[in-house]
């Protein structure tokens, strides 16, 4: 079926569903990998899967039409993955900033096509002609053309620094193995798992940082505008002006007199500190420190414990040794610190010893110990990747945490600001009023 027969299809579909029903817009693809739209009637999202099988087409995106009621709506998200794909692809059709987010929704994609019988080079074109972001529309542009020449995905992939560190890896265990559709598929969930908790923090975040810029541009504008216009005011009047008073008025006249140097000064020293980081050495012991931090530490240990743990799950699901799989896997670290114990944790590794004992100063105690009980029962790859969903739960309770302390903090802070300076305003208009008699 091709797009002019996809014309026909909502042509034909134009009048409104019958009673009972609920008209479905769909996106799909037949055996030969060739894209089609369309709109389709059915009871729910499953039934609308069924009858689109049935002319053997296979659903990429599928959601209600603009008129369906609400609860079609609910129905097509509640859908099983095992039914259809458009759960996990229902975002295809949105533009997004995340980077890894539309990567995940583009591997999604092959993933699904690819296990729908799709040849891998059509499942490479059609997600690059998705509707996501361009960059990556021009990556697997590449990766399909070099395909079509007659390379290997994985060695084309490994020559785009765009992609993740083991994507390349999990590709040319996939190519060993023959599992490409599995592997395209961990890939996703990999991909949506950390989009979705980055998207978590994210969240967490949006209050106090609304809270802390309206307190900085409250107090800026309280000592930059209302104070020098008091200030002129009060020596106008003379009489005695308290200390408290001076203070304000002396941190007035700085920032507004010399704000803009203080501002060039910060810039240079971020600058500077930023150029000074990176020098190995110094960025190792910067990040060594940070760990030490209360709940910053806590969170960037936890977040790479996440990060590390799943990607070690999908490599090891792939059939990539454990050696690699956890050089891979530390790849995904950011911190310099937890990224040399983990080197030094597959050295031990190496010599023989367990993977539980040589993390156990790297993850978190609960990673440790699934890891533990993964080794003795022989299921360390789903249990890795039960210890990342529970890292990553913890890193939200540890953002949440943090939020419920910073907010009244936050409050407090541009609370006592405000307090001092009406109490420095009030003590002048008392002592003018006290010198006046």
């Amino acid at each position: 079926m091709s797009d002019r027969t996809s014309a026909s299809a909502k042509a034909s579909a134009s009048a409104s569903a019958p009673a009972g029903l609920t008209r479905w817009r769909y996106q799909a693809a037949d055996a030969r990998g060739a894209m089609t739209r369309g709109e389709v009637d059915a009871v729910s999202a499953e039934a609308a899967v069924d009858v689109l099988r049935r002319r053997s087409l296979w659903v990429i995106d599928l959601e209600p039409t603009r008129g369906a009621s609400a609860s079609a709506a609910i129905s097509a998200g509640s859908a099983s993955p095992s039914s259809t794909p458009a759960r996990y692809l229902d975002r295809l059709s949105r533009r997004t900033t995340d980077r890894e987010e539309s990567l995940a929704i583009l591997t999604r994609s092959v993933a699904t096509l690819l296990e729908s019988g799709v040849p891998l080079e059509r499942a490479l074109a059609f997600a690059a002609s998705g509707e996501t972001d361009a960059r990556w529309q021009q990556v697997f542009r590449g990766l399909q053309t070099a395909v079509t020449r007659g390379e290997s995905l994985s060695e084309s992939a490994a020559r785009v620094e765009a992609l993740p560190r083991a994507y390349a890896p999990l590709l040319a265990a996939a190519e060993a193995s023959g599992s490409m559709a599995a592997t395209f598929a961990r890939l996703a969930d990999d991909l949506e798992a950390r989009s979705q908790l980055r998207a978590r923090v994210r969240a967490a975040l949006v209050y106090p940082t609304v809270l802390a810029l309206a307190s900085t541009v409250g107090t800026l504008v309280i000592l930059v505008v209302v104070v020098p216009r008091f200030a002129d005011l009060i020596a106008g009047a003379g009489g005695t002006v308290p200390a408290s008073t001076r203070l304000l008025i002396a941190l007035s006249t700085l920032l507004s007199r010399f704000g803009w140097l203080l501002a060039i000064g910060v810039l240079f020293a971020g600058a500077a500190v930023r150029q000074s980081l990176q020098e190995v050495g110094r960025r190792r012991r910067w990040h060594a420190a940070r760990l030490g931090w209360p709940l910053v530490g806590r969170f960037e240990r936890e977040q790479a414990a996440a990060g590390y743990l799943s990607t070690l799950a999908v490599a090891l699901e792939s059939g990539v040794p454990l050696l690699r799989a956890m050089a891979l896997a530390r790849g995904t670290v950011g911190n310099a610190a937890l990224a040399e114990q983990m080197a030094g944790a597959e050295a031990v590794v190496r010599d023989g010893g367990s993977v539980s004992g040589a993390l156990s100063r790297s993850l978190p105690p609960l990673a440790t110990r699934l890891l533990e009980a993964g080794e003795q029962g022989g299921a360390l790859a789903p249990l890795a990747r039960r210890a990342a969903t529970a890292a990553g739960d913890q890193v939200q309770r540890v953002i949440t945490g943090a939020v419920s302390l910073i907010e009244p903090v936050m409050i407090l802070g541009f609370g006592g600001v405000v307090g001092f300076v009406a109490l420095a305003l009030l003590q002048a208009i008392y002592g003018i009023n006290a010198s006046s008699f």
